[in-house]
């Protein structure tokens, strides 16, 4: 009867698990540095030593995790339960000194007013320190690794009086001890900010005493499985970095010299300038939903919108005074010109900028941002092989990268000092 429940709660469990799968859809599991996700799980625990035999237990966890790194997780977690196992004709046989000799069940213990019963207990209360490593990212789910320290809490006693047992009774062992878990699970997001964690571990205790017995002269283990919902405690970026704005029209905040902050680009990766914004396609409608700015790069050379997009729409009327990209007046050059393939960006003291490669990072390295330092405005940067790359953390909670060449500074800049004026006109 007990492998029977115990194969139809894995069978409930493979349907909630399918289920989570197709509600997810396209949905990326992918964690962020400075997420802080907190979990409910119960779990089921197996002891393991002399009286080792088919009996599991209850329990429930409670934790609080943090990314140290986008692939690294340091958790805390406290959790109840308990574990079982059984007392058979044969465990009194063998084990006499302890139960003593002839014994039955219903009999007492020696020197104790603990009756003998068929089933034995323990309460189980564990406090952790854990760190996981995300295996694999950007893909549904996210398998992981688990090493930990914890600290176990045991009260060995019998099931249906709830007396302890005649060891720890007396005293004869600490009744919390230290264990190091090793394991690993998937994370399966169900939305952007509730998830499912599957975990298996293996929990190796410095005591010989979960049973109340110390025989074998082996210390004993405990083995759990647990399933439970994750809670992110705050909005989750974009998982790709964008998505399409589909309503989005290519007139709406579209700058009025978006020809000159477009200059010498050949594809719509470029940004409005007021927000730092990557479109998703050539297609200048379609740009990140959460910044809704509008791709309005254009080819130069061609004329017209880049391969793959749709008819580039006009940029809205100028207001009066303000310059226009048809022909009006423009911002007097900048002071000290960018190199060819690059473009100003304002940064820094007011009137101030910096020169930024037109494309965004591309490669197969990723950029090691635990290697950055913080800036004044909270972007972190990195420098290294003659190039800086600047991340900075958007409103929405998305990250945005640009890059340029070494050193990393700015400038005097005289199109952020006439793009200072006209927001002070507003």
């Amino acid at each position: 009867m007990e492998w029977y429940l115990i194969v139809l709660r894995v069978r409930h469990l493979l349907v909630l698990i399918s289920f989570a799968l197709l509600w997810q859809g396209t949905l990326v599991a992918q964690s962020h540095r400075g997420d802080v996700v907190g979990s409910l799980s119960g779990s089921v625990h197996k002891y393991h030593g002399e009286f080792s035999d088919d009996m599991f237990g209850p329990g429930a966890a409670l934790s609080l995790r943090y990314a140290a790194l986008d692939r690294l997780w340091i958790e805390a977690r406290c959790g109840l339960g308990e574990y079982r196992w059984k007392i058979t004709d044969a465990k009194l046989a063998r084990y006499a000194e302890y139960f003593g000799q002839s014994a039955q069940i219903g009999d007492l213990y020696p020197g104790s007013l603990t009756a003998i019963e068929a089933e034995n207990e323990s309460r189980l209360t564990t406090a952790d320190l854990l760190v996981s490593y995300v295996l694999v990212d950007n893909i549904p789910a996210s398998p992981f690794l688990t090493v930990g320290l914890g600290l176990v809490n045991t009260a060995p006693s019998n099931s249906s009086e709830h007396s302890a047992l005649p060891n720890y009774e007396e005293g004869s062992y600490p009744h919390s001890v230290l264990s190091i878990l090793i394991g690993g699970g998937v994370h399966i997001p169900i939305s952007r900010s509730v998830g499912l964690l599957l975990r298996a571990e293996r929990r190796f205790v410095f005591s010989e005493y979960l049973d109340d017995v110390a025989f074998n002269g082996m210390n004993d283990a405990l083995s759990s499985f647990s399933i439970g919902f994750t809670y992110r405690f705050h909005e989750s970026r974009s998982q790709d970095g964008c998505d399409s704005c589909y309503q989005m029209c290519c007139e709406e905040r579209c700058s009025d010299n978006c020809e000159d902050e477009c200059k010498n680009v050949n594809d719509c990766t470029r940004r409005c300038l007021d927000v730092m914004c990557i479109c998703c396609s050539g297609d200048c409608a379609h740009c990140c939903a959460h910044c809704c700015c509008c791709c309005c790069c254009k080819d130069q050379n061609a004329g017209a919108a880049p391969t793959g997009g749709g008819d580039p729409t006009p940029a809205p009327p100028s207001p009066p005074g303000e310059p226009s990209s048809g022909g009006g007046p423009k911002p007097e050059p900048m002071e000290v010109p960018c190199p060819g393939g690059q473009h100003r960006e304002c940064f820094g003291p007011p009137g101030f900028g910096i020169c930024v490669d037109d494309g965004p990072p591309i490669g197969p390295e990723k950029i090691r941002w635990d290697l950055s330092r913080r800036l004044e405005d909270g972007s972190d940067l990195r420098e290294t092989e003659g190039r800086w790359y600047r991340r900075q953390l958007m409103e929405n909670g998305s990250y945005h990268v640009s890059k340029g060449l070494l050193p990393f500074e700015a400038t005097e800049c005289k199109e952020c000092k006439e793009k200072l004026r006209l927001e002070k006109l507003q």
